[in-house]
């Protein structure tokens, strides 16, 4: 009797231990799950949106899409390559139809990195790349404009030692030379500029040497080549939009930094009162988003970092936003651009995207195109004269790109 009690307490301490070590191995397993999960998957963005897909698109990840499905429309052909590889470059197409392209950054991080004074020009005609006049400094990340006469002023960026730059220069095409002309108040960068219906340049926001975002922006004067600041936005804003409409007032729209949160505001610019006012918000916070103006006036916004699908539309006649159908990937640091037949066109982006596709504002929706031949973000495109699209540059799965590629829809 003694023995089979005994037995039984052997028994139930030996149930309890297993149970306790059942207990333990169930939850360091748990916690090695989470642990996983937020190295993964986290995305800190608080949005709870359906556009939010829960990976970060800090780190490039093989980006797991589909290949092109059969009937994919266009075709992208390999062409000449650029003199030099470059990401963060700006891409201009000249009265005359060729591409100029100015700037950018090269191979390395940090202070290490390559920064380019260097510009090239791309005949359509011959399909060839040639070198024109370098600039006065090193830059990327520029504001690159064309003036009124055929000249393009570059301004702003940040340069060698990794600061915002407050110079600016102006190219001539007649003798490929660049000449200086007065600084930005503020040195800038991750900003966007345009050229205005009266032929001043205006540039808005961006980054300070500190990495402070700004509520400022400037007007340069090309008759005087003065800077003026204007009054200032609503918002500080980085990697933000600006579109020119169609009645001459500037659209903002998003912002932000690398990390969420994004700015779900935008405003507009009138010139001619140097007045801002605050519009309806996007439907969610976006930055290094693409925005294109559309034939009827209208502007389309798409992506966006925090991987973003959602695309929407802002009519400037009755400041509403309207969402249209979500891209099939998410799309941030992207390149869009207005095809000649008013479709949009938007190719590339963070998370190593080959593939493009194409927004027709007649149905709301998208389509694929077939595949680049090169993965891309922070590229750019140009309409040519003969309707196809230059695809230029940007940091691909095997580093920078010299290639280019032409895209015929």
């Amino acid at each position: 009797m003694f023995r089979g009690v005994k037995m039984r307490m052997i028994l139930r301490t030996s149930n309890r231990r297993n149970y306790s070590l059942i207990k333990l191995t169930a939850l360091v397993w748990i916690v090695g799950l989470l642990i996983v999960i937020n190295a993964c998957g986290g995305n800190s963005e608080t949005e709870n949106s359906s556009d939010v897909i829960n990976s970060s698109d800090s780190v490039l990840i093989e980006s797991g899409e589909m290949p092109a499905p059969e009937g994919s429309q266009g075709e992208f052909v390999l062409v000449d390559e650029m003199k030099a590889a470059r990401q963060l470059h700006s891409a201009i197409k000249l009265p005359d139809g060729r591409i100029f392209v100015v700037g950018g950054r090269g191979p390395g991080a940090n202070l290490n990195n390559t920064v380019y004074e260097t510009a090239e020009l791309y005949n359509p005609d011959s399909d060839e790349w040639t070198l024109t006049g370098s600039m006065v400094d090193q830059r990327h990340d520029l504001c690159a404009s064309l003036l009124q006469d055929g000249k393009v002023l570059a301004a702003g960026g940040r340069g060698k030692l990794n600061m915002a730059m407050p110079t600016a220069e102006v190219w001539d095409p007649e003798t490929g030379e660049w000449s200086q002309t007065e600084n930005l108040n503020t040195g800038r960068d991750y900003m966007p500029c345009l050229t205005l219906n009266d032929g001043r340049v205006m540039i808005i926001g961006g980054e300070e040497r500190d990495y402070a975002m700004e509520a400022t922006a400037e007007i340069w004067d090309p008759s005087t080549g003065k800077w003026s600041e204007t009054a200032p936005m609503s918002a500080a804003r980085a990697r933000h939009t600006a579109t020119l409409l169609d009645d001459g007032r500037v659209l903002i729209t998003g912002g932000g930094k690398l990390d969420p949160p994004y700015e779900k505001t935008s405003e507009i610019y009138d010139p001619s009162s140097d007045t801002w006012v605050i519009t309806a918000e996007m439907s969610t916070g976006r930055a290094s988003h693409s925005a294109v103006k559309l034939p009827d006036g209208n502007v389309l916004i798409v992506g966006g970092r925090g991987k973003k699908l959602t695309a929407e539309i802002y009519n400037p006649m009755t400041d509403i936003w309207t969402k249209v159908g979500n891209t099939e990937i998410p799309r941030s640091e992207a390149s869009a651009i207005l095809m000649q037949d008013g479709r949009v066109l938007v190719t590339g982006g963070i998370g190593l995207r080959i593939s493009g596709e194409i927004f027709d504002p007649d149905t709301g929706s998208w389509t694929r195109t077939l595949d680049m031949h090169d993965t891309r973000y922070r590229h750019q495109m140009i309409v040519l004269d003969n309707g196809k699209i230059l695809v230029i540059g940007g940091n691909g799965k095997e580093g920078l790109l010299a290639e280019t590629e032409l895209f015929t829809p």
